[in-house]
């Protein structure tokens, strides 16, 4: 693409095709839902199009359309700034499309399309059918030199007071854009850049050169304070060498100290070696004494052990022999008792045995009882027969309860269903609803306002839509078009403290989005008479005015009158009405007939003709009140089907309740015989127990006889014990004799214990002799420990001290400058060892020449070098800025000298043209290069003079009239046309405020001026057109018809289409 940019002129100068068209000319443009149109598409021709049409018809939206389409942003039309307030009102898209006449072959026409969305305000790119970016679609436009934003190539409307409003800067780079050289206004930018840079670096180049005068003259003056000042420099040195030399001496005077108390340090560390050798044949010793020490204590320790474990053995026979004593005594006792219990026994044996005897009688004189299984399994399946009849009763109960639990659900649905089907039938509900889904914040204000009504001095009546009732309900669809939504959401209030309190609660403290007005200076409703009497009304056909179609509080009809003048908009309902007699009567605004409203106006130009516009009713929507006749039947067919649930319902109850009073019946029957068998069964089972207990005591009782019949005689019981007798003295003389062998071990080994203890006293004594003789040496020992550590703290304070000192000597020899370095390094070298109190005295001489006023401080040195740098560095940024100095003088003349020749032929061309025009007008018009050594402030100036007795004047927004700057404005504009390089301009409604002769002549040169085959696409927008005018067969006129009576599609001629309205008519 960019190829054939190179190689084809720009604009107008291109060549044309077969139709006429240059490359970039606008070939076709269609809308949809596009500001004022539904949907429309016209082609333009390549030369003059003149479209006209009343006001209001969308001329300027074909502006609208053709620069927002081409991708310029709303701000150079100078209207909306948003792209969704292009969007026509109850739609929520709409788009424009643009076709651009390409290149020759092969490259084909440019179709661009823009899709804008109102509720995100965005918008959507397809370029050749294919979804494009903004970028895209600005580099597919840019190819042509297309210029929306330029005044001078695209004046909308309500910008045509800018372009006599514009700089004469603005005016020259907008005229070097549209006309002249290509590179025209790059080479201007350039010179302005260049421009603004040569100034700037006069400026510092001036500023650094006084600057480096001034800094040379102030350091010829300080060149003697700078000789006396090195002076004092050089004694500051010898102070400084004579400060180290002195730190120096006084740390080779600690180094001496140091290498004698090293020396101190190792005689106390030798001496403390020789006490810890005297030391280990006194520890060997003790040592000996101490293993034949504890040899001793354990030998005794084992006699201990063997004199405790045979005392432990004495005491356990001990124990022993007191319990046997305890068994014999016994055996003696119960040898004692034996006859008495032998004559008890057998008194118990023969009550055993007449107790026996009883019982034997007892059971044979009983009678067998009857068999238990026949009655238990009576009872079993008596009992299970009853179980399962209860369960049965049970589920039955179950069932009862979940059908009358069913039964009082569907009847409280049943009333929730009769409710909401009256509230269907209801218009407030309906409208509710309405509200509910369309504004939720009014819905819910609607809803606080019905409970919190007593905090208000008087009544605050409800929105429009709810406060309204529509009397005739034919007239519903042109009520609500009359209505506007943010008319019909609007609260009324009839006090401003209603207001205030209105406002406050529920938008400043609740955020909601409400309509609210207050009509407490309102005028009274009487004051609102209509514009026809309702005699005369009724006679030109109307039904009534749309005031009578509606009931509403006195309060909410004062409202709509100033807000909707519903008292002024008479309604045919049944179109008997003529628009064209209401039109030559000019005695309403507004009305409507049948479906649609008629609006009359009247011109603002010539004889104040007037205009009638007309749309369709909006459809039916807030004031429908059989909208929801499908949920009312949704309703009932839910109601009745509740209905026939409640009585299915109802029937099965009655079923389960006959149904359980039989079953109530038979668990009776069955419990009865459950008793009964359970009374029989218990008899007969007693009679069992009875015999099994009589059988169980006497077999008890044959048991404890032969029990007791089984014991030994009392002989043998004797024998026993006698014999446990003898078994327990045995016993006893053998612990007796264990005792013995216990108490002779327990001498031996106290005799042995002792032996031992008098050895282990002479090893004791031993050991602590030893352990004196320690003692003392270690005494011996920390003496000369403490002597070490004494030497050691000596030794490492003054090492401590001398290499603080060195560290101090090599800092300040480090820290003094490479001079004073030099003077110290010297003296050391000497050899020469220099007393720290001779130092310091040739210091302190050295300190008193100093401490002598010089009249300079260090500041001195410092400024004259600071200002030798400083000069240096102003030299080479002088030299700098004179070579780019130079750069810029030369690259400005190269520019110039391309520049200004194009330029002044551009200003020649069009101020001839501009002048010629004048002429023509009977006028005297000239356009002026203004030249500055600023390039930025060059400019041009358009001068007028529309009188003989004037001079020229500048052209600007104030001088001049309306008319006058429309005329200026348009003559320079199609001065440009010839010369223009951008692909077609556009002017809206330039002759607004001209007189009917300037507007004949101007029209006749704009003709003469586009027509031309040199000359490019040209775009005039009027709303009017004077008898007589000069038209040409490349011109092309573009008609904006619209009304109610256009088709959709148009299938025949605009001829055809206004014959047959007027046949009609």
């Amino acid at each position: 693409m960019s190829s054939q940019c190179t190689s084809h002129a720009l604009g107008a100068r291109a060549p044309r095709n077969e139709h006429g068209f240059r490359p970039g000319s606008i070939v076709r443009v269609a809308c949809e839902h596009f500001v004022t149109y539904d949907a429309v598409e016209f082609r333009p021709g390549p030369y003059l199009n003149m479209i006209i049409g009343p006001n209001g018809t969308g001329k300027s939206t074909v502006v609208c359309a053709i620069a927002l389409g081409l991708g310029w942003k709303p701000s150079v039309l100078g209207r909306a700034k948003d792209v969704a307030s292009y969007v026509k009102l109850g739609h929520t898209q709409g788009w424009v499309e643009i076709e651009l006449q390409g290149y020759p072959p092969p490259q084909r026409n440019v179709t661009i399309k823009r899709i804008l969305f109102r509720e995100s305000n965005t918008s959507d790119w397809i370029l050749d059918g294919v979804a494009a970016s903004a970028r895209e679609v600005h580099q597919a436009v840019s190819q042509f030199n297309i210029e929306v934003g330029n005044l001078c190539a695209f004046l909308p409307q309500d910008r045509v007071a800018d372009f006599a409003a514009m700089t004469p800067q603005r005016l020259l780079q907008d005229t070097e854009h549209a006309a002249g050289h290509a590179q025209l206004s790059d080479w201007h930018m350039q010179l302005i850049e260049c421009g603004r840079q040569k100034s700037e670096l006069q400026s510092r180049l001036e500023q650094e050169q006084r600057e480096h005068d001034y800094l040379e003259e102030r350091n010829t003056v300080l060149e003697r304070d700078v000789r006396r000042y090195e002076e004092r420099i050089a004694l500051e040195k010898r102070v400084c060498a004579l400060e180290v030399r002195i730190a120096f001496a006084e740390f080779h005077d600690s180094k001496s100290r140091y290498h004698a108390a090293h020396a101190k340090r190792e005689e106390a560390k030798r001496a403390l070696e020789r006490i810890f050798q005297s030391i280990e044949p006194l520890e060997q010793e003790l040592e000996r004494a101490q293993e034949k020490l504890d040899k001793m204590e354990l030998v005794s320790s084992s006699h201990r052990r063997e004199a405790d474990d045979a005392s432990s053995a004495l005491r356990r026979y001990s124990t022993a022999r007191e319990r046997l004593d305890a068994e014999m005594a016994a055996l003696s006792e119960q040898e004692k008792r034996l006859e008495a219990q032998a004559a008890e026994r057998r008194e118990l044996m023969q009550q055993m045995r007449s107790r026996i005897a009883d019982l034997e009688r007892a059971i044979e004189a009983r009678a067998t009882p009857e068999p238990l299984a026949p009655y238990e399994q009576r009872l079993r399946a008596v009992k299970a027969e009853h179980r399962m009849a209860s369960e049965d009763l049970r589920d039955m109960d179950s069932q009862s309860a979940d059908l009358y639990t069913q039964q009082q659900r569907l009847a409280s649905q049943m009333a929730e269903a009769r409710v909401s089907l009256e509230r269907l039938h209801t218009e407030r509900h309906q409208r509710l609803q309405l509200l509910a889904r369309a504004d939720r914040d009014t819905f819910e204000a609607v809803q606080w306002l019905q409970h919190h009504q007593d905090m208000f001095e008087r009544t605050v009546y409800e929105p429009v839509l709810i406060a309204v009732h529509i009397n005739r309900p034919e007239a519903a669809r042109a009520i609500e078009t009359c209505l506007s939504w943010p008319i019909q959401r609007t609260f009324v209030c009839q006090t401003r403290a209603d207001y205030d309190l209105f406002t406050h609660e529920l938008i400043d403290k609740r955020k909601w989005r409400l309509n609210v007005v207050e009509l407490e200076a309102a005028r009274s409703l009487a004051s609102y008479t209509p514009p026809i009497p309702k005699a005369d009304l009724l006679s030109l056909g109307f039904d009534a005015y749309a005031l009578d179609c509606i009931d509403a509080p006195e309060e909410v009809l004062k409202y709509l009158c100033s807000a909707a003048s519903l008292h002024a908009i008479p309604l045919d309902l049944r179109g008997r009405v003529r628009p064209q007699d209401m039109e030559s009567r000019q005695a309403v605004r507004r009305y409507i007939v049948a479906d649609t409203i008629f609006t009359t106006t009247t011109s603002s130009y010539g004889r104040r003709l007037p205009q009638t516009m007309s749309r369709v009713l909006k459809p039916l929507r807030s004031f429908a009140h059989t909208s929801d006749q499908q949920e009312r039947q949704n309703a009932a067919a839910v109601l009745r089907h509740l209905e026939e649930q409640h009585t299915a319902c109802q029937a099965s109850i009655q079923h389960a309740k006959s149904m359980r009073e039989q079953h109530a019946a038979r668990v009776d029957s069955l419990s009865q015989q459950r008793s009964e068998a359970a009374s029989a069964y218990q008899l007969v089972a007693d009679a069992h127990k009875e015999s099994q207990r009589l059988e169980l005591k006497l077999q008890s009782q044959r048991d404890r006889l032969a029990h007791e019949e089984a014991q030994p005689s009392l002989a043998v019981q004797r024998r026993e014990i006698h014999a446990t007798r003898q078994k327990y003295a045995v016993e006893l003389s053998k612990l007796a004799e264990r005792s013995f062998r216990c108490f002779e071990a327990i001498v031996r080994s106290n005799a042995a214990s002792d032996e031992t203890l008098l050895a282990s006293l002479h090893a004791c004594t031993d050991v602590q002799t030893c352990r004196a003789s320690l003692r003392e040496q270690q005494t011996r020992i920390e003496e000369s420990e403490q002597a070490v550590r004494a030497a050691v703290a000596e030794f490492t304070t003054i090492k401590t001290r001398t290499l603080e000192l060195k560290r101090c000597a090599e800092q300040k020899l480090q820290e003094a400058g490479p001079d004073v370095q030099s003077l110290v390094q010297t003296s050391l070298e000497d050899g020469r060892h220099e007393s720290v109190e001779h130092l310091h005295t040739l210091l302190d001489r050295a300190r008193a020449q100093l401490d002598v006023p010089w009249g300079v401080g260090p500041g001195v040195m410092e400024t004259f070098r600071a200002r030798k740098d400083k000069m240096a560095e102003l030299k080479r940024t002088i030299e700098q800025a004179r070579s780019e100095q130079n750069r810029l003088v030369a690259l400005i003349e190269q520019v110039e000298g391309m520049w200004l020749p194009e330029l002044e032929a551009l200003i020649r061309a069009v101020n001839e043209r501009f002048s010629a025009a004048f002429a023509r007008l009977g006028c005297a018009g000239e356009v002026h290069l203004a030249r500055d050594d600023n390039y930025e402030k060059w400019g041009i100036d358009i001068l007028v003079k529309f009188r003989d007795t004037e001079r020229l004047q500048l052209l600007t927004n104030q001088r001049q009239s309306g008319g006058e700057r429309s005329l200026s404005t348009i003559l320079y504009l199609l001065s440009l046309t010839e010369l223009s390089r951008t692909p077609f301009s556009l002017v809206d409604e330039i002759n607004q405020g001209m007189d009917p002769r300037a507007e004949r002549a101007v029209h006749d040169q704009m003709v003469a001026m586009t027509c031309q085959p040199q000359a490019g696409q040209y775009f005039l927008i009027t709303p009017k057109l004077l008898p007589g005018l000069l038209y040409h067969e490349l011109m092309k006129v573009l008609i904006i018809n619209n009304g109610e009576w256009l088709p959709e599609r148009l299938s025949c001629t605009l001829s055809e289409i206004l014959l047959t309205h007027i046949h009609s008519l």
